[in-house]
């Protein structure tokens, strides 16, 4: 099912983010009780000229799996946080702006990664938005 050496792909991870401002990322930490990859606190710095607007909760899969293909980081993002749906609802009444990213980066400035139709139900099932923020490794170079 996976292909580890997705021949077009450079780089790919997924990240689960949840900004809420009603509570500290502490508190997303114990109330979905497992540890985030990184937190931001709105009002901190993010750098010499600017502050964090916003709280924010990340779950990624960037440090641990080493793959290519971007279906082995979904179903390890999937496996951690569709038994926590219910608290994930919950925290989208309250509030919380849920979504998933993948960051994917193609050798060749063409193709993509690929989902199974079961990892789509799963995603539609979790009722938060999955978008893909794609890059050119010609345009990374260029940076």
């Amino acid at each position: 099912m996976y292909a580890d050496d997705y021949k077009s792909c450079e780089e790919t991870f997924v990240t689960l983010r949840i900004f809420y401002d009603a509570q500290p990322p502490d508190y997303v930490s114990d109330f979905l009780k497992i540890t985030p990859s990184r937190t931001q606190v709105k009002g901190e710095e993010l750098s010499n000229r600017s502050k964090y607007t916003s709280n924010g909760w990340f779950l990624s899969s960037e440090r641990a799996i080493t793959s290519k293909d971007a279906r082995r980081h979904i179903d390890y993002l999937l496996d951690q946080i569709l038994p926590l749906k219910e608290k994930i609802d919950e925290l989208q009444k309250g509030s919380a702006q849920i979504d998933i990213t993948c960051y994917w980066v193609s050798k060749t400035c063409n193709g993509g990664p690929t989902l199974s139709n079961q990892q789509l139900k799963k995603l539609a099932d979790l009722g938060v938005d999955f978008w893909f923020d794609f890059y050119c490794s010609d345009e990374l170079d260029e940076v």
